[in-house]
């Protein structure tokens, strides 16, 4: 059971209880990058440094780069480590579907990066050479999880799960879908619908085939 004096409610968007000392961590992670990002947009990431970051964020740099390994990192908010260990231990215990906990996982990961995606998608269009970061993390956090979905399914299965939550997660980093980062249940309305429009055109191909599959079939 959780007491007043050592957790404080759960962020918006969470389900669980938030310690005061990961608190801590979020408002540290949160102001090296909102200090990381707003440097950047003003100034240029050439012109910008670790130290100008840390001053501004009123950190060292020790602490900056327990938190991100470079600038680029710093400013679109993605650190080494895509996935909390917490989160993945209790992705490994959970018994639901699976495309349903790997939504809540990537859920998880974007509420504790904290994007602001309207902000993020300017910085990128100020600084397009920072996609090929984002691409890379993208490409790092899909493998980790594919692992994970290894562990409680086969191969196959893993990646497609994998792959039906990624596509939802693509919709929700473009501009005309939608302004924040997506929930667990927004992701699972997302998958939901791609499903359904993948079965609208199975069942589109299967009409059209049927004509040359079914003798007599009328054309």
């Amino acid at each position: 059971m959780n007491h007043p004096a050592t957790a404080v409610p759960a962020a918006p968007g969470l389900d669980r209880p938030c310690s005061l000392r990961e608190q801590k961590k979020q408002q540290t992670r949160h102001a090296i990058h909102d200090a990381a990002c707003r440097l950047v947009m003003e100034r240029g990431l050439p012109h910008v440094t670790v130290a100008d970051i840390c001053a501004a964020a009123t950190v060292s740099e020790r602490t900056f780069f327990n938190y991100y390994p470079s600038k680029a990192a710093a400013a679109l908010g993605l650190p080494d480590t895509a996935l909390a260990a917490r989160d993945e231990e209790r992705f490994l215990a959970a018994h639901g579907p699976l495309v349903d906990d790997v939504c809540v996982l990537v859920a998880d990961t974007a509420e504790l990066h904290d994007h602001d995606l309207p902000r993020l998608r300017e910085l990128i269009r100020l600084e397009p050479d920072l996609l090929t970061a984002v691409k890379q993390w993208t490409v790092s956090l899909r493998k980790r999880i594919i692992e994970l979905a290894e562990q409680r399914t086969s191969p196959e299965r893993a990646r497609l799960a994998v792959a039906l939550v990624f596509a939802a997660l693509l919709l929700h980093a473009d501009g005309g879908y939608t302004s924040h980062p997506p929930t667990a249940r927004e992701l699972r309305e997302t998958v939901a619908r791609l499903v359904a429009v993948g079965a609208e055109s199975e069942d589109s191909f299967a009409a059209d085939l049927a004509p040359a599959l079914v003798p007599g079939a009328a054309r």
